[in-house]
């Protein structure tokens, strides 16, 4: 190796390694916000599907047993904002039960990166909506 070839593998690392590092903690931030989605979507829907199947007048109400199915579909989370469109006692072929989870998302590492490019994920919530039809 030549002499004034010394340390260049170490600049090149000083160069290469914060850009790993935002790869790596983007696939991580990514993959938790997928996953956060894919659990208000679930819940979601299991919050959409006890609207239609709970009917109007039943015990527990259909208005504090959708809330309480959405809760249960989300174990651990404390924090999701649910709102809920209930199917009416006359239900007609058109009539739609809705049910929206959101539940605000802190991202690790690109919150500060996203902020600074003024992205839309930059917000921090993260929400899901579930429809389903009421029973005719």
């Amino acid at each position: 190796m030549a002499r004034s070839e010394r340390g260049a593998s170490a600049v090149e690392f000083a160069i290469v390694l914060p850009v790993l590092f935002l790869v790596v903690a983007g696939i991580v931030d990514f993959g938790r916000a997928y996953f956060t989605q894919i659990e208000l979507t679930n819940a979601a829907r299991e919050g959409a599907r006890a609207a239609v199947v709970l009917p109007i007048g039943s015990t527990p109400a259909p208005s504090t047993e959708v809330p309480a199915r959405v809760s249960a579909a989300l174990p651990g989370v404390a924090d999701a904002v649910i709102a809920s469109n209930l199917c009416p006692s006359t239900n007609g072929s058109s009539v739609k039960a809705t049910v929206t989870v959101s539940r605000p998302f802190q991202w690790i590492v690109l919150g500060p990166a996203m902020k600074i490019m003024r992205g839309n994920l930059a917000d921090g919530t993260i929400s899901a909506t579930g429809v389903m039809q009421c029973g005719g």
